[in-house]
């Protein structure tokens, strides 16, 4: 049978094909915009620790610096040093 009909009379049978088409084009793309409930992601543990990393405060090498110096130069005072110079300076004085 010919598909091509006289004009004013609708051909169902193509019309139903290209209604089909649209539909079938549409809900591939509605598919592919939905995310897939399968998929997941894992980081890894370096993953992880280098995302801790780029979170941390900038180093300040200037600070790390000037207490290394101290420290060489017996200059830099801590609670511990303190104390171990008074315990020190009191046994000297009994």
């Amino acid at each position: 049978m010919s598909e091509i009909n006289p004009i004013g009379q609708p051909n169902n049978a193509a019309l139903a094909k290209v209604a089909a088409r649209r539909s079938a084009a549409s809900q591939e793309q509605a598919a592919a915009a939905s995310p897939r409930s399968g998929d997941k992601v894992e980081l890894s543990t370096k993953a992880r620790l280098l995302d801790q990393l780029s979170r941390l405060p900038e180093v300040r090498t200037d600070l790390i610096e000037q207490v290394r110096s101290e420290i060489d130069a017996e200059t830099y005072e801590t609670p511990e040093r303190l104390e171990a110079t008074l315990d020190a300076l009191l046994e000297e004085l009994s």
